[in-house]
């Protein structure tokens, strides 16, 4: 009996068992704290894992047993090291499918890469060791020889039960849109994955992705299983007439229009009634079937075709023929903005539209899927694959763009990015974003060198629009998009150009040395803002441009710099990522403020109103700010704040603004999440605007 348990503890079973829930278990500890019920649940998996992966490897030879383990425990430590590392940096988790971004990450982030291993050093060094102690006591101490026939019956059974328990486990934790169940059944996030399920679920399931679902052209595998939603008390309650499919030119009285009060002067009783119509296409897409035949397609325009449009509003074409320069300002926070450092873009964040609670959230691929948010009104795939290189690889159809929407109203399109222009391949994926005019560094525009002859990093922004104003100032009706590069982590004296510059600025302030290097970097970008506003104005064409800002993302590498400039721990899940998003012309005579609460998904939609472009806003998941649509933030990892309550997806906790939010709302909403992340990904992976353009050219 001893033997036999002596061979027990002994076997590759036992041995991957310890490895993984080892590994795990230092894993979870380190990004989620202590013991939880997603700690068991990533253990168990792991052990069902281990009894898989023991079982095939008994089955091979001693020797090769041996070193196909090795590779295992080496493949298995080095992933779970690299999502520690990745994750330290850059708030979020890699994915296997998005390894050409992640080439350029890591290019680009090898001075930060090195730090977060030095702050990770502890899990770090203790995954190494578990790892160098797997390593040798599979070629000092294992035996793994072969079992007997029955041991490999008796396995198979045990293999079998303690997987349909796992199954059960998962069940009985409920069937939320975020519990560890439903997103075993639907891999649409390596965020939730890795912390509901675990690292080892993570990889396996991100790998078969990748294998299955990256290379197909046609997106049929896409998940287009839309969740019913009620539209409980919601004011996108639909019109009889509206999501029939059909063009609609019906218009309504607006909501927005103001009504006589009870006093029913004469004067309030003759006001006159606003009408508006609906923001849709002239297109019927209830004869989608008869130019396609795929399922996946068919089933994502059913579910656009039942979506509530917007409304035009009072503020539809208040900048239509206007000069057009939107900006996705690398890094930026709002709370940076301050009257004495940043007066130009206090000015402009003061004076324009003032959005009280606008947020960008942390899209995957930090910069790549911030930006493909501001672009197109969609977030990007929360792993899988960077949606702006998708785009690019596949030629996608981007109609709703700027850069497509202004061109085809004869504007001259421009785009500019002070790095490298082929980085993250946005040479292959700005043409089909309206952008074939795409200059950067390596293709057209200059760049400063240091002293020494080499490439300043980063680069000025205030370079940039110096060397490309004179381009495009004198081709009007034009809309140039800059990328900005200044504000560029990481941030400190020594190896950045952009804080060193301004490092005299900010020498005296009151905040920590890497929070006054954010700010010296940010200190560039004001200079770019004070110098396009002064040109604008010496061309004489400052008050009919609009100029749009918003960042990519927040300084998420260390989060101390938002807590330092906001004066208060800001949450992790939703404060945190509050910003600011500047729409503004010298023209306007006076601000506009908006309390609705907004995101970056938002802005593409706002702005196609302000610019009285056409655009069908049930195609995009953004929501015309300006509109009368309830407000509604999408957080990366499925959290979301409505105009009454934030709901938490992680914890699944609730929190008012006051009043009771019942059930049915909030699943509801639950629901409408759930489907804008599925439609997002849908309409890049199966090309979707192509098909309406068909439609179109059919009508």
């Amino acid at each position: 009996m001893r033997e036999k348990t002596g061979e027990a503890v002994r076997s590759p079973e036992c041995f991957f068992a310890v490895f993984l829930l080892l590994i795990e278990t230092i894993f979870h500890i380190r990004r989620f704290g202590g013991l939880s019920i997603n700690l068991f649940n990533k253990v168990y998996f792991a052990v069902v894992i281990a009894l898989v992966l023991g079982y095939v490897i008994s089955l091979l030879p001693r020797k090769a047993g041996k070193i196909v383990s090795a590779v295992l425990v080496v493949i298995l430590s080095i992933y779970f090291l690299v999502q520690l590392i990745y994750s330290s940096v850059f708030a979020n988790y890699f994915s296997l499918s998005a390894t050409g971004g992640v080439a350029n990450q890591a290019l680009d982030y090898k001075s930060t890469i090195a730090a977060s291993v030095v702050k990770e050093i502890i899990p770090f060094l203790l995954i190494a060791v578990v790892m160098t102690a797997a390593l040798l006591y599979i070629f000092k101490w294992s035996d793994f020889e072969k079992h007997g026939f029955t041991t490999y019956i008796v396995m198979a059974g045990v293999i079998i039960t303690v997987g349909f328990y796992y199954f059960i486990i998962l069940s009985v934790q409920g069937d939320d849109k975020n519990s560890p169940s439903a997103i075993l059944k639907n891999y649409s996030s390596v965020e939730m994955s890795v912390e509901k399920l675990g690292v080892t679920e993570t990889m396996i399931r991100d790998g078969v992705y990748a294998v299955m679902h990256i290379n197909k052209s046609d997106g049929a595998d896409t998940d287009t299983g839309f969740e019913h939603e009620a539209y409980v008390a919601s004011t996108e309650e639909l019109p009889a007439e509206a999501g029939t499919g059909a063009a609609t030119e019906e218009v309504t009285e607006s909501p927005l229009a103001s009504e006589a009060d009870a006093s029913g002067t004469e004067e309030e009783t003759e006001q006159e009634v606003k009408m508006y119509s609906a923001q849709v296409l002239p297109v019927d897409l209830g004869r989608m079937s008869e130019i396609t035949t795929n399922e996946s397609v068919l089933k994502l325009n059913s579910y656009i075709n039942s979506s509530t449009p917007t409304y035009t509003n009072d503020y539809t074409g208040m900048f239509e023929g206007y000069n057009l320069i939107f900006i996705t300002a690398e890094g930026f926070d709002g709370y940076v903005i301050d009257k004495k450092r940043t007066p130009e873009l206090y000015k402009m964040s003061h004076n324009g539209f003032v959005f009280k609670n606008f947020y960008t959230p942390l899209w995957y691929g930090s910069t790549l899927g911030g930006e493909y948010a501001n672009l197109t009104g969609l977030m990007p795939k929360n792993g899988g694959y960077l949606s702006m290189q998708m785009v690019g690889q596949r030629g996608n159809t981007m109609p709703f763009t700027l850069g497509n929407e202004l061109k085809n109203q004869g504007y001259n399109v421009y785009a500019y990015h002070n790095n490298g222009y082929t980085y993250y391949d946005r040479n292959i994926s700005r043409p089909y974003f309206g952008y074939e005019n795409f200059v950067g560094v390596g293709n057209g525009l200059p760049y400063e060198k240091t002293q020494g002859g080499s490439m300043m990093w980063p680069q000025s922004d205030a370079f940039m629009e110096e060397s490309t104003f004179s381009e495009y100032a004198s081709e009007e009706p034009f809309h140039v998009y800059y990328m900005t590069v200044s504000g560029h982590l990481e941030y400190d004296f020594g190896g950045n150009a952009m804080a060193k510059k301004n490092e005299d600025k900010v020498k005296d302030l009151y905040y920590s040395q890497t929070t006054k290097a954010y700010i010296a970097c940010q200190l560039e970008f004001e200079l770019m803002m004070e110098e396009l506003n002064a040109d604008l104005e010496k061309a004489g064409i400052a008050d009919k441009t609009l100029i749009v800002i918003c960042g990519d993302h927040i300084p998420y590498d260390n989060m101390e710099i938002p807590n330092e400039l906001a004066g208060s721990y800001l949450d992790r899940t939703f404060e945190c990522y509050r910003n600011s998003l500047i729409i503004y012309s010298a023209s306007m005579e006076e601000p506009i403020k908006v309390d609705k609460v907004c995101s970056s998904l938002d802005i593409l939609p706002t702005v196609l109103n302000l610019m009285g472009l056409p655009y069908d806003s049930r195609m995009l998941v953004g929501r015309d700010i300006m509109s009368d649509s309830p407000g509604l933030v999408i957080m990366h990892d499925g959290s979301f704040i409505a105009d009454g309550f934030r709901y938490n997806a992680s914890t699944g906790e609730v929190i008012s603004r006051g009043g009771k939010v019942s059930d049915s709302e909030l699943e509801n909403l639950k629901s409408t999440v759930s489907n804008r992340f599925r439609m997002a990904d849908a309409i890049c992976e199966l090309d979707y605007y192509k098909y309406v353009e068909q439609l179109m050219e059919g009508n």
